[in-house]
């Protein structure tokens, strides 16, 4: 029996002899909300628990296989070797509603509005709007708020079709410990946001293109929980600052872009002022953490520098 466990671990070692620090933080995140739902799923339908609980399982496999496949230069498979942890994205953020539930029995949304009146003096998320009733102002809040669902896919292939491979696989281990680590919060501290405390924007602003397409999304797109800190500020200023050290043209493109974004989240109402806030300071803090963690992360696995695997070519 102890033969066959040493055995199996050093298979599990040689297979992850070419994973990478993303692969590490993705296998991480998938493992630990696993092993969550595995505790305290039953919570949930006992179909939707199973189901989770396949997914991960599903999600571990793939992530595994991934990590078990070389580095390459620039090439469509080179590029999916580097970026799949992004392509389950929106299915780990689907699944927050159910997990923002299995330790709280609410959102903790009293908290942060009196956290806003205390720093800001009102609500901005209901004043911005209403100080500023512009269609024209609306319908550009809501197009920045729009392009969050392009930002991340945007500047990955900007930086890499730019053959800035370095500051390309920085930018997608990054983000993941940008997300993972809102994603932690969300289960723990669930705020539902001001699209679900508020009403929404009416009047002649509700008939615009943009406000339509958004509401549209949400109504089955978003994860009531997720509102603080936000991720969508975050994960855009972590864009800004992995540009800035890789590629100033790509910085310069995603600048307006973000800088839109987080106003529009919160004109727009999808966000409390200190939910943007405390997305730029999670993005500095948890960008720092990362470039701090990335080091141990080599050397954690068999793809160290002093080991390293070169990309293969296609």
């Amino acid at each position: 029996m102890v033969q066959r466990g040493g055995l199996a671990l050093n298979g599990l070692r040689e297979r992850l002899r070419l994973a990478q620090p993303t692969d590490l933080i993705f296998q991480a995140y998938v493992g630990f909300s696993g092993l969550v739902i595995l505790l305290f799923g039953w919570k949930l339908s006992i179909g939707l628990w199973v189901g989770l609980i396949l997914s991960h399982v599903a999600l571990l496999a793939v992530g595994l296989w991934w990590a078990s496949q070389p580095l390459r230069d620039r090439s469509l498979a080179g590029f999916l070797r580097d970026v799949y942890p992004l392509l389950f994205i929106l299915f780990l953020y689907w699944e927050l509603r159910y997990l923002a539930l299995l330790f709280n029995d609410g959102y903790h949304d009293s908290r942060i509005l009196g956290w806003e009146e205390a720093l800001f003096g009102e609500q901005l998320a209901m004043t911005l709007s209403a100080r500023f009733p512009y269609l024209w102002l609306s319908e550009l809040m809501h197009f920045f708020y729009a392009l969050y669902f392009l930002l991340l896919p945007l500047a990955a292939v900007l930086l890499y079709l730019r053959g800035r491979l370095q500051g390309f696989r920085e930018f997608v281990y990054v983000e993941l410990v940008v997300l993972f680590a809102c994603y932690v919060v969300y289960m723990f501290y669930p705020v539902a946001g001001p699209h679900y405390e508020f009403p929404r924007i009416g009047g002649a602003l509700a008939g615009g293109t943009f406000y339509q397409l958004v509401h549209w999304v949400l109504k089955d797109g978003g994860s009531m929980g997720a509102a603080f800190p936000s991720a969508h500020v975050a994960v855009a200023v972590a864009i800004l600052l992995v540009s800035w050290r890789h590629d100033r043209v790509v910085w310069a493109v995603m600048l307006p872009l973000v800088v839109g974004l987080t106003i529009g989240t919160v004109y727009g109402r999808f966000h409390y002022g200190i939910d943007a806030l405390g997305g730029v300071m999670a993005a500095f803090l948890l960008v720092a953490a990362a470039r701090a963690l990335r080091p141990w992360l080599e050397g954690f696995s068999l793809a160290a520098p002093g080991n390293s695997v070169k990309a293969s070519p296609v």
